[in-house]
Parts: structure tokens; C-alpha cells; sequence
């Protein structure tokens, strides 16, 4: 008797203890001129000051197979880990990035590729525009590209991310919370549509 109150005492005692975990998971359905043709689920745990978020990105169409995952990891708010993996199975269009903070500098290696990030620290990730509406965030950091792009806002909830090459994904909140984005690609116009 005296042993299980013992081990009843640890439990309670681990769990008052130990900040709860707060996780929160959205999924929205990958469309290509109106088909559905994949899934994206992200998911934002958070405990204490310490943050991660997770992209996953399935697709599949008649020309392509994409699989995307991305991972980020915070401290207080300021990004210390990105891996973006993009598998396409086709030469030249596979990339893989990390980002990895360093004192104050991040160390990013894209395809074996290394650069330096000197003197920063990085509070907003793509990845974080699933979760909140960005408001007052001028440049946001791409972890597949592993560097700052353009982040404009265009009201009534519409942000416009610019990316190389001239091209432009539209993100569009409802009430602070992300219900579309307008992606433009090599294949066309795609949009990713919020379903849970």
C-alpha cells in the first residue's frame, strides 16, 4: 500500500511540475484546377517557452509526386532549428535545408551548400503563417529556401509572399485564422484550402 501511494505521489507530482503541452493541428486539401490532388497537415506544440511546428505536404498528380516536410524548433520565440526536406524523385527538383542558430548567427546548408545569416535572430517562419495571421511582419524566413522573402500585406486579411523568380503566393485569413493560400508554381495556380 505504501509502495503505491509512493508511485502515486511521483505521478502527481511529474504532472504539477511539468508545464502542459498545448498542441494544436490544422489540415487543408491541395487543389489543382479544382481536383484535389494532395494534403497538408501542420502542427504547433508548444510547452513552456519552447515551440515546434511541423508541415507535412503530400501530393500526387498524373505528371508528379511531391512529398515536403518541414520542422521548426523555438526558444522564447526565436527560431533555433529548420529542416525542410523536399522529395520530388525527379533530378534537380529534391532539396533539403537546415537552419541551425549559432550564437547570434544561423548556419544554413541547402544542398550541401553552406551560407552564414550573421547578426539576426528569426521570428517568423512560413511555417508560422499557417498558425497566425501575420500582422505587422514585413520579410518572413523560408526554410526550404533558407533565406528572408518579402511579405506584404494587401487588407482585409490577404498577405502576399514574394518569392524568386517574380512569383507570388497569396495566404488569407478569416478572423485571424488561415483558410486559404493561392500558390503559384511550375504547374499552374494551386490553392490550399483549409478543411479541418
Amino acid at each position: 500500500m505504501k509502495c503505491l501511494f509512493r508511485v502515486l505521489l511521483c505521478v502527481a507530482t511529474v504532472a504539477v511540475s511539468c508545464p502542459p503541452a498545448h498542441a494544436q493541428t490544422t489540415t487543408f486539401e491541395v487543389r489543382i484546377a479544382n481536383h484535389a490532388v494532395g494534403t497538408i497537415e501542420a502542427q504547433r506544440k508548444v510547452t513552456g517557452s519552447a515551440k515546434s511546428i511541423t508541415i507535412k505536404t503530400r501530393i500526387q498528380t498524373l505528371l508528379a509526386k511531391v512529398n515536403s516536410d518541414i520542422l521548426n524548433e523555438y526558444d522564447n520565440n526565436v527560431l533555433t532549428l529548420a529542416r525542410s526536406t523536399r522529395v520530388a524523385g525527379k533530378k534537380g527538383e529534391d532539396k533539403e535545408t537546415t537552419t541551425r542558430r549559432n550564437g547570434n548567427d544561423y548556419t544554413v546548408l541547402l544542398n550541401g551548400a553552406r551560407s552564414v545569416i550573421d547578426n539576426t535572430e528569426i521570428a517568423h517562419c512560413v511555417a508560422d503563417l499557417y498558425f497566425s495571421e501575420p500582422k505587422q511582419v514585413s520579410r518572413i524566413f523560408s526554410e526550404a529556401l533558407g533565406k528572408f522573402l518579402p511579405l506584404r500585406a494587401l487588407g482585409s486579411g490577404q498577405y502576399e509572399l514574394g518569392l524568386p523568380e517574380g512569383k507570388k503566393n497569396i495566404y488569407k485569413y478569416t478572423n485571424g485564422v488561415l483558410t486559404e493560400v493561392e500558390v503559384n508554381h511550375t504547374l499552374g495556380r494551386a490553392l490550399f484550402v483549409k478543411t479541418i
